[in-house]
């Protein structure tokens, strides 16, 4: 009995642990970032290698992709809670990337 409870708690740790890993956003722009952290209105986003996350979950998704965009320039990818942008959503995210 109690190998079955330590076989139910540690699927439900990984559980919530997959699921606390698909929250937040991913933004990875066309050149990868110098700075190690940018600052959008009230988020900060933490960059390393060819992309920049953020914990954070609520907002609206595009917005939160139209923020990193003018911050970081044109975006190749950005996923909001685990969902990946569909090529549309990325064309309406990157009008208002810098310098575009």
């Amino acid at each position: 009995m109690k190998m079955l409870a330590l076989f139910a708690a540690a699927a439900m740790t990984v559980s919530f642990g997959a699921a606390a890993q698909s929250r937040g956003f991913t933004a990875t722009p066309a050149t990868a970032p110098a700075a190690a952290s940018i600052m959008t209105r009230n988020t900060m986003w933490k960059c390393a290698g060819d992309r920049c996350i953020t914990q954070r979950a609520d907002g609206s998704h595009l917005t939160m992709c139209q923020l990193a965009a003018k911050e970081l320039g044109t975006l190749t990818a950005f996923t909001a809670n685990g969902e990946a942008f569909a090529p549309e959503q990325l064309a309406k995210c990157n009008v208002r990337a810098k310098g575009a």
